[in-house]
């Protein structure tokens, strides 16, 4: 093969790369082993919640590809690979790939608005609504309310705490006292907020798998609520794209230092719940970030648990 057929056929590699990558996964290259750490650190949901996101060294790709094996050598693939840049830092392909496709479309800004939100929330929190991506979330929450349908509670819901046996009673599950309210990740200091788990699991987790001295409380709410559902994105409707991308990014579900007492990764999820509140809502079920299953729940009336829908308390340690 002369020169010229050979540089020929080494200019279609890029596209013979891609439609393999296409035809195999359905998907494009997210990341590369470069930026990784950059695209979870923007989508940590990913991790967290998608069976879909993996990865891929190329000797790998090459072994399972058609088009690539069908025409290049292995030399030949491994010589001209970097020819084949990283959608998402621009660097050339060198060892390992990121496939993966969104169930949602997001805008082609959105990471850069989403940093621009966060540090206009940083600064001067109290005039967030100033910022479009924050005006265009609370807009788009706002018209969730209109067809939310009414959530039957007529299921078990779980509180943890963390408490020595001796000092343990039906009101230790209860809301704590506004003084004693600190931040969380969807209420303000000194405003509390119910907090619970459809699954005991979940609860352990939250609370960072705790060795000794866990108690589960199970309550029984046996009522009708409106909750903005963050779980099931699924759920809405393709429009709401943005509330998607929202959930999946580090908006909402990144992690935190437990004991910091600046957390700023809780800022954006406490406007999402202002939001709810002021519009109507009773309260978020939304995705843990400790844990890839189960559901978080949060109401903002706590009298909603009393003593009188405590079914029973006990103490919790995780099945070996």
């Amino acid at each position: 093969m002369d020169e010229n057929t050979i540089e020929t056929k080494i200019k279609w590699l890029v596209e013979d790369f891609l439609d393999d990558l296409d035809s195999w996964f359905s998907a494009d290259i997210k990341c590369c082993e470069k930026c990784y750490s950059d695209f979870i650190k923007n989508w940590p949901m990913i991790i967290q919640r998608s069976n879909e996101f993996f990865s891929i060294d190329l000797e790998s790709f090459y072994a399972g590809s058609r088009r690539i094996k069908e025409n290049y050598s292995l030399k030949e693939f491994v010589d001209n690979i970097h020819l084949v840049k990283c959608p998402r830092c621009g660097e050339s392909i060198e060892d390992i790939i990121y496939p993966f496709e969104f169930h949602f479309c997001i805008d082609e800004d959105f990471e850069f608005d989403v940093n621009l939100l966060k540090q206009t929330i940083l600064e001067t929190p109290f005039i967030v609504l100033k910022n479009s991506l924050a005006n265009r979330v609370f807009d788009v929450i706002n018209e969730q309310i209109a067809f939310t349908e009414k959530t039957l509670i007529d299921f078990p819901l779980y509180r943890g705490r963390v408490i020595k046996k001796e000092d343990i009673c039906g009101d230790s599950f209860l809301a704590p006292p506004k003084e004693l309210t600190r931040e969380g990740r969807y209420n303000h200091n000194g405003i509390p907020v119910i907090y619970s788990a459809n699954k005991k699991i979940t609860c352990y987790n939250e609370l960072r798998k705790p060795e000794n001295d866990f108690f589960i409380a199970e309550f029984s709410l046996k009522k009708k609520l409106i909750l903005l559902n963050l779980n099931n994105i699924n759920a809405f409707d393709e429009k709401n794209d943005l509330l998607k991308s929202i959930v999946w990014s580090s908006l909402c579900s990144a992690k935190t230092e437990d004991e910091a007492k600046h957390k700023p990764e809780y800022y954006f999820t406490r406007f999402i719940s202002d939001c709810c509140k002021y519009l109507g809502f009773d309260g978020l079920i939304y995705p843990s970030v400790q844990i890839g299953t189960g559901e978080n729940y949060v109401f903002f009336d706590t009298n909603l648990f009393s003593d009188k829908n405590l079914i029973t308390y006990y103490e919790y340690k995780k099945q070996a």
